[in-house]
């Protein structure tokens, strides 16, 4: 009797003490918080040693559990359930993810300064500085657009120590993931390459211009060679840095007679600030605005008419002085 009574306690505890082992092998972490994917096909591992196997890519933008971290990486729950390892550096935390957000919101419904593509590997940053918080990559060849221009100092670990301080422009751009969700962040302005037509990067070249946008104006209809877009250029002169996002305006003008662009319009001088508005008759040969705020002289919006291949600063009882800086030395219509 005594002896199946211990067989049976014995038992008893030999299943007890396997369902609690059960239990505690799979039992799920209790969660400390949570974090986005910041990159297109990042790795989900089932460990994080050197001997691991890959359990999934992840998509940007994918909210994961994050239940444990250990040196450089960081254990998460998929919301499928499924838990692995993902390297810290390709997750945004939750209060970045806000940020990111808001930011997002903000450039829904700002309108794009110029097509371009990323030149190189760009990080997206929610903020101006190197040192800012990443929010994504691009691949080289991304097509973005441009929405506005900041200003930031080079952060000390890209610079020598005998280098002095110095700021370098940033870019907000937009972009679309893989999925076909949009993106923004700020990329150094240096990895962005506008999509600026031929012949005109080799014009604003020759001028002294780094582009920074431009916009079709107006079409002429050409016999030869079919519709040829007039172009609005803004860009700047000298270092980056600067607290104008704009100094210089160039229109360019296609000739149906020499079969070539020239340089129609000329405005130096200025202190522009993005955004650059365009409004266009709805018959795209007819006339054309575009205006922009201006603190060379005090803050104003000055706007301009495009009228055949005529472009005025247009009067205004507020812009005496802008009629008068139309004829300064610094404005001129021009034929290249």
């Amino acid at each position: 009797m005594v002896r199946r009574v211990l067989i049976a306690v014995g038992m008893v505890l030999l299943v007890s003490g396997g369902l609690g082992l059960w239990l505690w092998w799979n039992a799920q972490p209790a969660p400390k918080g949570e974090a986005y994917v910041g990159m297109t096909n990042v790795p989900l591992w089932d460990g994080n040693g050197q001997i691991r196997r890959q359990l999934q890519n992840l998509s940007w933008g994918a909210k994961l559990t994050v239940l444990d971290e250990y040196n450089d990486s960081i254990k998460v729950r998929t919301p499928q359930g499924k838990v692995g390892w993902v390297k810290q550096d390709r997750l945004i935390d939750s209060d970045v993810w806000q940020r990111l957000g808001k930011l997002a919101e903000s450039v829904r419904q700002m309108t794009s300064q110029a097509p371009a593509h990323t030149a190189v590997r760009s990080n997206l940053r929610v903020d101006p500085g190197r040192s800012a918080p990443r929010v994504g990559q691009l691949k080289p060849n991304t097509p973005v657009d441009v929405l506005a221009r900041g200003v930031a100092m080079r952060s000390a670990e890209n610079a020598r120590a005998s280098d002095t301080p110095r700021k370098e422009d940033w870019l907000l751009v937009r972009a679309r993931t893989g999925k076909g969700a949009e993106i923004a962040g700020w990329v150094v302005a240096s990895f962005i390459n506008l999509d600026l037509p031929d012949p005109l990067p080799a014009y604003a070249t020759s001028a002294g211009m780094s582009p920074v946008a431009f916009f079709p104006l107006r079409t002429v209809e050409d016999p030869k060679s079919g519709p040829k877009p007039y172009y609005l250029v803004a860009g700047t002169s000298g270092p980056q840095g600067q607290p104008c996002d704009f100094t210089m305006l160039r229109v360019y003008t296609w000739s149906t007679v020499k079969q070539r662009y020239e340089t129609a319009f000329v405005q130096n001088n200025l202190c522009g600030h993005l955004p650059i508005r365009v409004e266009r008759d709805a018959d795209p040969q007819h006339d054309a605005l575009f205006s922009f705020d201006d603190s060379a002289l005090g803050s104003r919006q000055l706007t301009y008419r495009m009228r055949n291949t005529i472009v005025r600063l247009l009067r205004s009882p507020s812009a005496t002085q802008d009629a008068k800086n139309a004829h300064a030395p610094g404005a001129r219509t021009a034929r290249r």
